[in-house]
C-alpha cells in the first residue's frame, strides 16, 4: 500500500511540470487513481483475521456453551454426588405406637376397630371395669386369648393407656378411685418401665346427661377429676379428649355420636389421631 502511495504521490508531481499535457491523459491519470483506490479498497477490505484458520475446528457455540457451564460448575465443587446410601430422609413426625397397650370398655372397644393406631394392643371388653377386669379374658390378636396378668406377663409394653369408670359409676365413688390407683399399681409393678395414661372418660350427650340419674356429666366430671389426681407428670399422665368432642356446653356433640354414648366411627379415627400426637407432644417421636 505504502509503495501504491508512493508512485502516485510522484506521478502527480510529474504532471503538474507538464503543463502541456493533453486532456486525454487527464483522463487516463484519473482512471489510474481509480484504480489504485479499488485495489487499496480490495486490500483492505478483503483481509482475512489471522484467527481464521482456527474457525473451522472449533466447537458450534452450544456445546462450548454447556462445557463451559460444565466447568464453571466443576471448579465449585469437586465432590461426587451423594449416593443412595448418603442420602438422609426424614423421619416419621409421630411416636411409634408398635409398644402400646389400650385398656378400657366398650369405647376403647371401638377405639380398637376404627382408630387405625397401627402397632398397638388392645386388651378391651364392652362391660370391663376396675372391679371385674382381672376375671375378663380377651382375644388379642397375634397374642392370643388371655387374662390382663397374662397378657402383661408375657409382652413388654413402653405405653400403656386405661380408660375405665362409666361402668363403674353408681357404685361407691371412693371404693371405685381406689380400685383403680390398685389398677395402676398392679400395671406398674408388671412393666416398671412403662409410661401409664389416665384417659378421662368420655362424657355424653346432653339428652342422656339430663335424663339419667346415674351416667350424666356431673358424676362423669367428678370421677375424671379424681382420677386426674392420680397422675404425676413422670410417670403417669392424664389426657383429656373431651376438649375434642365436646360442644359449647360441655357435653358430647350431639353430631358426633351414634346414641348419645359412643362416637361414630369416624370420630374413633379422629381421637386415635389425637392421642399419638398427645403422645408424641410429651415424649418426641424418637421415644419409644
Amino acid at each position: 500500500v505504502c509503495t501504491v502511495a508512493l508512485m502516485t504521490h510522484f506521478y502527480i508531481l510529474d504532471f503538474k511540470e507538464d503543463t502541456n499535457m493533453k486532456k486525454t491523459n487527464i483522463i487516463t491519470l484519473l482512471s489510474f487513481i481509480f484504480l489504485i483506490i479499488a485495489v487499496i479498497l480490495f486490500l483492505v477490505l478483503g483481509k482475512t483475521p489471522k484467527n481464521d484458520t482456527n474457525t473451522k475446528t472449533d466447537k458450534p457455540a452450544s456445546q462450548s456453551s454447556v462445557s463451559e457451564t460444565h466447568s464453571e460448575s466443576s471448579d465449585k465443587s469437586t465432590s461426587p454426588p451423594p449416593s443412595e446410601e448418603d442420602i438422609i430422609l426424614p423421619k416419621d413426625t409421630t411416636i411409634s405406637m408398635d409398644d402400646a397397650l389400650f385398656i378400657g370398655d366398650s369405647r376403647t372397644v371401638g377405639l380398637s376397630e376404627y382408630s387405625k393406631i397401627d402397632g398397638a394392643d388392645f386388651f378391651a371388653n364392652v362391660g370391663m371395669s376396675v372391679y371385674n377386669i382381672h376375671k375378663k379374658t380377651v382375644s388379642v390378636p397375634t397374642v392370643g386369648k388371655v387374662t390382663l396378668t397374662e397378657l402383661l406377663s408375657n409382652k413388654k409394653y413402653g405405653k400403656v393407656y386405661i380408660m375405665l369408670g362409666v361402668n363403674e359409676i353408681g357404685y361407691d365413688f371412693d371404693k371405685t378411685v381406689a380400685k383403680y390407683k390398685e389398677l395402676i399399681t398392679f400395671i406398674q409393678e408388671k412393666q416398671p418401665d412403662a409410661k401409664i395414661f389416665i384417659e378421662a372418660n368420655l362424657h355424653v350427650a346432653e339428652g342422656r346427661s339430663d335424663s339419667d340419674a346415674v351416667v350424666n356429666n356431673g358424676a362423669i366430671n367428678s370421677l375424671n377429676a379424681s382420677l386426674s389426681k392420680l397422675a404425676d407428670g413422670k410417670d403417669i399422665y392424664y389426657l383429656d379428649a373431651n376438649t375434642v368432642f365436646d360442644d359449647e356446653n360441655g357435653n358430647l356433640s350431639s353430631e358426633k355420636t351414634e346414641d348419645q354414648t359412643h362416637l361414630y366411627a369416624k370420630y374413633y379415627a379422629e381421637w386415635g389421631t389425637w392421642i399419638v400426637k398427645q403422645t408424641t407432644s410429651l415424649f418426641g417421636e424418637d421415644y419409644h
